[in-house]
């Protein structure tokens, strides 16, 4: 079995080094991790409100979609890359070379023969190759809405996205146009953290303006498809990083009475909600566990962790979940049905690993041929 898995940055500690800049996440109620940058305060120091909330990106190009870069001129600082590892044997068997033109991977997911990612700091969606080999960079989807992109989910219309940066989650087809769109600053979520009343960006440019998270109302950082039938794609969830919500979209109502359902709220800084066979799981990223849900939404229980920060988490084909604890750049595999750990996989300090997917057993060999010698440790 081969598990993949987005690398935000390789340069971690300059990123930590600008999140403690901008003032680091105040506390929420529930957390039970506690650094200096899930810890901060209410109010940054002096120095901290320095900072702009926003501000342009200078090195940023606009290019049409069919170029396929890169859009950030110059390299970033924060550079990343995408590994697939041969999980029998824990070892990294091939990894991506795409320099800026694919800066820094985010959300992804396999479809149609392809994969599917987001560079959430440049703004843009690649279809990447499989066959024969894989990582070839063949098409690039952009939208003036794109910004600090992180899940990404194939409709049957196209792609859904989460747009951190501008507080929306946007469905598009797959030359970059907007089939739906859902701007939470439209429906009661536009108090930032920093106090700021945040608008919306709808009809503005985004790609090329940094947003940091001080700054966005809900850093809404995963959105999903309920149902995924042919017709049936009616209900989008999503979570709601500040507020510590799970949210439910009903897009069958006209569009100024997609306030959204709560279905869960009172989680401590969540991420990455998966579908699995009779439910659902998700990150409750800061309260040291994963919670496990039914197929009503309805909470069935949680595996603890005594860990960091939970980035993702993935369940594999036999039934284990793996969790993505960034603080102590781990990969972190439980069994049921006491959900004891089984194994831990460390990777490099330097990474800020994002997304964990299972690669499909149909692409598994193209990733075993193409797999780099020097990296099979």
């Amino acid at each position: 079995m081969l598990l993949a898995a987005s690398v935000y940055t390789t340069q971690n500690e300059r990123l930590r080094a600008r999140w403690k800049l901008e003032g680091g996440l105040p506390p929420v109620p529930g957390q039970k991790v506690h650094t200096s940058l899930t810890t901060g305060t209410a109010q940054p120091s002096a120095e901290q409100t320095k900072v702009p909330l926003t501000w342009l990106k200078e090195e940023y190009r606009f290019l049409p979609n069919e170029n396929l870069g890169p859009t950030m001129d110059a390299a970033s600082d924060y550079s990343g890359t995408f590994v697939v590892y041969d999980w029998d044997t824990r070892n990294i068997i091939w990894q991506s070379d795409w320099g800026n033109v694919l800066g820094n991977p985010a959300g992804y997911c396999f479809a149609d023969g392809f994969i599917y990612m987001n560079d959430f700091e440049a703004g843009n969606i690649f279809r990447i190759g499989i066959e024969p080999e894989p990582g070839k960079l063949l098409q690039r989807i952009s939208n003036p809405y794109f910004n600090d992109l992180h899940s990404l989910e194939r409709t049957s219309r196209g792609l859904l996205a989460a747009c951190c940066g501008t507080d929306l989650v946007v469905e598009v087809d797959l030359k970059g146009n907007v089939l739906w769109e859902w701007w939470a600053a439209e429906h009661g979520y536009s108090l930032t953290p920093s106090g700021e009343e945040r608008q919306s960006g709808r009809g503005g440019e985004h790609r090329n303006r940094y947003y940091h998270t001080r700054y966005q109302a809900t850093h809404v950082n995963c959105a999903t498809v309920r149902d995924f039938a042919p017709g049936k794609e009616r209900y989008i969830l999503c979570l709601l990083f500040h507020q510590g919500k799970l949210l439910q979209i009903d897009r069958s109502l006209p569009p100024e009475k997609q306030e959204g359902e709560v279905i869960l709220e009172g989680l401590a800084r969540p991420h990455s909600l998966e579908k699995i066979p009779g439910g659902w799981i998700f990150c409750n990223s800061l309260s040291k566990e994963l919670v496990l849900l039914d197929d009503n939404l309805k909470v069935t229980g949680n595996i603890v962790y005594d860990g960091g920060w939970i980035q993702d988490c993935t369940r594999l084909p036999n039934g284990n979940v793996v969790l993505n604890d960034v603080d102590n750049t781990v990969l972190v595999e439980f069994a049921p049905p006491n959900w004891e750990i089984v194994n831990r996989t460390n990777y490099p300090n330097s990474w800020r690993m994002g997304e964990l997917v299972v690669v499909p057993t149909e692409h598994e060999q193209a990733f075993l041929k193409a797999q780099v010698p020097a990296l099979a440790r």
